[in-house]
């Protein structure tokens, strides 16, 4: 026993080691007790009808799943459950301000096996968590004295006046029993999530709640609704199948150097098949990997503002981009920068307004995302005080389009423009986000993705945040990357402006972009119209710039240009990873076409220098590949002339090759003019 003892306490030293200062709840570690999926242990029916049940931590989430001799449940569940807000137990003592549990009063019933809530929106809570509820099973086992079980999974998000309201998703799994009149006790728990800012901890407890039989609205046409969703879905299979027809061991460097507890979510998209890693959380796997949510951060960015500018691009024209900021919006600012500002320019972080960092040099494409204007940005509650926080900042000494300035709050701007632009065209009642979902996201099969909204007055949902916000689950991602990899359309339908998308996901054949302040071996990083790229050489020799969608805390979706798409959850705070992910591409199929040739890419962009004003960048490259090319000629000419004059020995022959080498078209000049004077001499 004592040996055991010696032993468990280095395996917790080792532990502890290895996670490197990570939170309180990071060092827990998950239930070590045995795991016997034919035998239940925990989660029994004594301790789902006591209402006081003593509960000392979360369980293997496994326990939330039927188990042994399960069986089709022996009731249909149709009514709502009303789940008081209540204290939570946690593993941290912080943030005891956001301790409870936000409850929630929501119709549920069952189809087939499935228990469906009939409201799959975000449920907002002032001052507390706000809530996503999705859908999950319904069963029976032998020991529940002839009740049946239920279980699903739901979502925690950041309260909306906290500074992280930018969208932390916090999963939980909750479980009880019913029949055609009661229900049990509501258990639940909450160990995994997506929280950039440190808020790493678990959250679990028990609570007594009401069940009202009745009937459902419109249950014929909530059924009809979810049987079209289920049968939309997406294959999600188990990571190792790409086994079967790839090198898995080339594959595996998509999530190098992560933790495999501290990935939310990773995979590739090719085919129309979702390939999964597993999602593990502290306590097991995630009974519900299809609904787990995942915070996207700023890939809201992209999704939100970039596609639905795409959108509205294909329509009503591509001179969308081309509309002023100022034109639909009543800006604040206390000077004259924003006049020229179009919806590209903001798009593409090029506003040329800014607090921080006034000068071009050095090169800080952050400046803004710190600050007092920044948190006050965040913390504001409506929509009038974010723009007027987003107006205070600064105009910097050059113009919109030239310099790549990192601001979030100015994407919220474009975000309030864009459903202004949108009421001019379809009238007040029309609001941005419902009618991006109508158009763009429900005909693709994406029905319940969540943004959050900034109160804009009365009456109508608000305007959506855009900078951050959105939170998506796998079978989400592999819809949306799959109708950028089709060039914006689904079947018959063109949605978005394939013309745009080529340019938004570096298509064009050109070198496009602004760099973004990071340089790689094969070139700069660039942003262009919400997405960024990073330049890549692949195995044949040829260079491309890939596409990628970026959030806080190391999430990537990239979207490579041979139909593959890689993506990755995590709030590690390590993207180093990132750049594998073009290669595991690559590892599924050879990119097509010649990409960008390696000189092109030079000569645009510049390897030796991380250019600040784009147009600036290319009249200094293509002066210098003047300057090449004059010299080339110029030491030709030199050799021609000199082996046509035998005067001329060898030796002296090489002086001025090397001379005309180091001064260019001088070194000719020089050369003709000497020459010139001996035969006058």
């Amino acid at each position: 026993m004592v040996k055991n003892r010696i032993l468990s306490l280095c395996s917790l030293l080792l532990v502890l080691l290895s996670i490197n200062g990570r939170t309180e709840a990071q060092m827990m570690m998950k239930n070590e007790r045995s795991f016997d999926p034919n035998s239940r242990d925990q989660l029994l029916y004594g301790e789902l009808m006591n209402n006081d049940e003593k509960i000392d931590s979360p369980i293997d989430n496994r326990y939330f799943l039927p188990f042994g001799d399960s069986a089709p449940a022996l009731h249909k569940f149709q009514g709502t459950l009303s789940v008081p807000r209540t204290e939570m137990q946690k593993s941290t003592s912080k943030y005891r301000e956001y301790r409870y549990f936000p409850g929630f009063s929501v119709d549920f019933l069952t189809y087939e096996d499935y228990l469906v809530p009939t409201t799959r929106t975000l449920i907002v809570n002032p001052g507390n968590w706000s809530l996503i509820i999705s859908p999950g099973k319904v069963w029976s086992e032998p020991g529940d004295n002839g009740m049946s079980r239920a279980s699903f999974p739901f979502t925690l998000g950041s309260p909306p006046d906290r500074l992280t309201a930018g969208g932390e998703a916090h999963n939980g799994v909750a479980t009880f029993l019913f029949d055609n009149a009661k229900v049990s006790s509501f258990r639940y728990q909450i160990t995994q999530e997506v929280a950039p800012d440190g808020d790493i901890y678990d959250m679990w407890g028990q609570i007594a709640m009401e069940y009202f039989p009745g009937s459902i609205p419109n249950r014929e046409l909530l059924e009809a609704e979810f049987t079209e969703e289920v049968a939309r879905q997406m294959p999600i299979v188990p990571w190792s199948d790409l086994a079967l027809n790839y090198d898995l061991d080339r594959l595996e460097s998509l999530t190098d150097g992560l933790p495999p507890d501290e990935i939310s979510a990773a995979g590739i998209v090719v085919d129309g098949v979702i390939y999964l890693k597993l999602c593990s959380t502290r306590y097991g796997e995630y009974p519900y990997p299809r609904y787990m949510h995942h915070a996207a951060m700023s890939i809201s960015k992209s999704i939100g503002a970039g596609i639905g500018m795409l959108w509205l691009a294909q329509k009503y024209g591509e001179q969308v981009f081309d509309l002023k900021i100022i034109d639909y919006l009543d800006v604040t600012a206390n000077h004259d920068g924003w006049n020229e500002v179009t919806f590209g320019d903001v798009l593409n972080m090029a506003t040329g307004v800014g607090d921080y960092a006034p000068s071009r040099r050095p090169f800080n494409p952050d400046a803004n995302e710190t600050g007092p204007n920044y948190v006050n940005w965040y913390l504001a509650n409506t929509t009038a005080k974010k723009l007027n926080y987003a107006f205070a900042l600064n105009n910097y000494s050059w113009g919109p389009g030239e310099i790549f300035r990192y601001t979030s709050s100015q994407t919220f701007i474009l975000s309030a423009a864009m459903d202004a632009f949108l009421k001019s065209q379809e009238g007040k009642d029309a609001h941005l986000w419902e009618m991006m979902m109508k158009e763009v996201f429900h005909p693709i099969g994406v029905y319940h993705m969540t943004m959050i909204h900034v109160p804009n007055g009365s009456g109508n949902p608000g305007i959506p945040l855009m900078a951050s916000g959105l939170r998506v689950t796998v079978d989400d991602i592999g819809k949306i990357v799959t109708l950028l990899q089709n060039n914006g359309k689904y079947k018959s339908q063109q949605i978005l402006s394939a013309n745009k998308l080529s340019e938004a996901l570096y298509q064009t054949g050109e070198v496009i972009g602004l760099p973004s302040g990071k340089t790689f071996r094969y070139g700069d990083q660039g942003y262009n119209l919400s997405f960024w790229s990073i330049p890549h050489k692949t195995r044949s020799g040829n260079y491309f710039q890939i596409p990628f969608m970026s959030g806080a805390g190391g999430n990537t979706i990239f979207i490579a240009p041979n139909d593959v798409s890689t993506f990755v959850f995590t709030d590690y705070g390590m993207d180093s990873y990132s750049l594998n992910c073009p290669s595991v591409a690559e590892a599924i199929r050879a990119f097509p076409g010649q990409g960008v040739h390696l000189g092109l890419l030079l000569v645009k962009r510049g390897i030796w220098l991380i250019p600040e004003s784009l147009s600036t960048n290319l009249k200094i490259n293509y002066l210098f590949l003047l300057w090449i090319v004059l010299t080339i000629i110029s030491m030709v000419i030199v050799f021609l002339h000199s082996i046509k004059r035998k005067s001329i020995i060898h030796r002296s022959r090489r002086f001025w090759l090397l001379l005309t080498a180091v001064t260019g078209p001088f070194g000719l000049i020089l050369y003709f003019l000497l020459h010139k004077r001996r035969q006058h001499s």
